[in-house]
């Protein structure tokens, strides 16, 4: 991550002995330890939101490409224009007219031959 090597580290533990003092170098080491997990560990949260937020944009883009595959051609725009209030113009047909039900009274008169 940061490319360093042990003979890096080993300057920088000499220095940190010299500077802070052989007494206060473990909690120094430890306040540092602290601070490298709390950063480790929201980049941890950090990448899970970002996972988490493709898995989400890969489930909507599959979920479009599916409907759309799977939609005939005449049902493409008639969803829109049903939710803005407009109606096809198939749907203006009148409804055929539907005999009545037959009942058990008997006929007034006989039909006609």
């Amino acid at each position: 991550m940061f490319d360093i090597g042990w003979s890096e580290l080993l300057v920088i533990g000499v220095v940190a002995l010299l500077v802070i003092g052989p007494k206060d170098l473990p909690q120094a080491f430890r306040t540092a330890g602290q601070w490298v997990a709390k950063a480790r560990a929201l980049a941890r949260d950090f990448q899970g939101h970002i996972d988490e937020l493709m898995r989400e944009s890969q489930v909507d883009d599959m979920k479009r490409e599916f409907q759309e595959m799977t939609r005939p051609p005449e049902m493409q725009g008639l969803e829109d224009e049903l939710m803005a209030g407009h109606v096809p113009p198939t749907a203006k047909k009148p409804a055929p007219e539907v005999p009545p039900p037959p009942t058990d009274e008997p006929l007034a008169q006989p039909p006609a031959p």
